[in-house]
Formats: C-alpha cells, structure tokens, sequence
C-alpha cells in the first residue's frame, strides 16, 4: 500500500510504502524540507495502519476495498468529535451535580441519625 503525501510547509509530494512506514525502514519526513511530524503523531499513525492493514486482511476474504482517504475530508471529523467533546463535558458536569446532591442527602441523613440518638 502506497501512501501519498503532500508537505504543509513547501506543499512538495512524496510517497512511502506503508510497510515501510510500519516497520521503520522509512521515516515520515519531506525529502524536500526535512520538515517531521511528531513522534507520537507518527506512533499513533503507524498503529492506526497497521490496525487497518489486519482488518482489510480479514475483509478480504470476501470483498477487495479501495480507498481515497483526502485530509480535507477529515476537517469535518474533527468538528464532530469536538461537539462530542462538548457533549461529553456536559454530562459530566450534570453527573458532578447529581453527586453533589447525594452528598447532600447522606449528609441530611447522618444529621437525622444524630438527632434520633439524642
């Protein structure tokens, strides 16, 4: 599998073999710049490959898939997952709330345990 990319910085295209990519031999770097991505960028690149490697291989018992996968398409990912983020956030907050009020409760109940005792 050919990967083809084109630099942010000096917009120069060049391509890697993914299994290059996966196994080291080759480096994600603009032979035009040298410009690099993030090691952790690549990492999580490399796995995401390699797990997408393993389930075209189980599909291709039964279908052959070919694939464009363009990064301005992924702009509207991205904007998904932040207003799941948001979303998330929300609950959270409503869940911290739904606490306060059972430390509240427990606290009225240990008052009226006190008051009985007495």
């Amino acid at each position: 599998m050919t990967l083809d990319f084109t630099c942010q910085k000096c917009e120069g295209t060049f391509e890697i073999d993914a299994q290059d990519l996966i196994d080291g031999s080759e480096k994600l770097e603009c032979p035009h710049c040298n410009t690099r991505a993030p090691a952790n960028v690549v990492d999580d690149f490399v796995a995401a490959l390699t797990e997408m490697r393993a389930q075209v291989a189980a599909l291709s018992k039964r279908f052959t898939l070919s694939t464009t996968l363009e990064s301005e398409d992924l702009a509207e990912l991205d904007a998904d997952e932040d207003e799941e983020d948001d979303e998330d956030d929300e609950v959270d907050e409503d869940e911290d709330e739904d606490d306060e009020d059972e430390d509240l409760d427990e606290d009225d109940e240990d008052l009226e345990d006190e008051d009985e005792e007495r």
